[in-house]
């Protein structure tokens, strides 16, 4: 998948070297296949894109939260329904009733 990484570092006029002397690190093959989407970039590199161009981190990865969003959405419903197999208790119900304001705000997201 693809991301904004190097749209907002290209944007700024940044090369990789740059990018990666910030990081202190002289190879900066991992960053350009991070934004070339060929390698998930580790949070560090996250958090310093964030950092560097002030843009959230659900901005850099909108594709990314959308498949996350999605693949959650597919899953809530069968986990919420083994929940209900079990015996009631505080416990399960607290789990369930967290569930369901997930998927509350996953249907407002998609």
């Amino acid at each position: 998948m693809r991301n904004l990484l190097r749209t907002y570092r290209k944007r700024a006029d940044l090369s990789l070297e740059d990018v990666s002397k910030l990081l202190n690190t002289q190879d900066c093959s991992t960053l350009s296949r991070c934004e070339r989407g060929c390698r998930k970039p580790n949070l560090e590199i996250i958090l310093t894109y964030h950092i560097l161009f002030e843009v959230s981190v659900e901005k850099l990865f909108e594709k990314e939260m959308k498949y996350t969003f999605s693949k959650i959405a597919q899953n809530i419903d069968p986990l919420i329904d083994e929940l209900k197999t079990h015996d009631s208790s505080r416990k399960v119900d607290t789990r369930i009733k967290f569930l369901n304001s997930l998927k509350a705000l996953i249907n407002k997201e998609i």
